[in-house]
């Protein structure tokens, strides 16, 4: 499905481009596919850009879906521990887990000097 989506993005955003260019410039003149509708005739620069960006809209979205050949989860990383002491989670307060004991020298009494 993916491919079939980059091909189908791909596709439109050549069409929507090259109309644009020739529309400017008079280059692309065979890829020019939207000036040759008829039922286009004095809206061919603006079918053309919304073909352009509905065909980079269809390329992002198929970025967005997973491959057919390999599961979704395959492709995610495993998640590790942000906490340096392992699997200690902080408490609901916010604090870190202390590595003496949990008793910092604020709580002792002590100076630290």
């Amino acid at each position: 499905m993916r491919k079939l989506l980059e091909l189908v993005g791909a596709g439109l955003l050549l069409i929507g481009a090259s109309s644009l260019v020739h529309h400017f410039t008079d280059w692309f003149g065979k890829w020019a596919v939207l000036d040759r509708l008829p039922f286009l005739d004095g809206y061919e620069l603006y079918a053309s850009g919304i073909v352009a960006v509905l065909g980079f809209a269809v390329l992002c979205a198929g970025d967005l879906v997973p491959d057919g050949g390999t599961r979704a989860t395959a492709r995610t990383p495993a998640r590790t521990s942000r906490h340096p002491a392992g699997d200690a989670e902080p408490d609901a307060g916010g604090a870190e887990p202390q590595a003496h004991g949990g008793q910092s020298d604020a709580h002792t009494g002590e100076d630290g000097d």
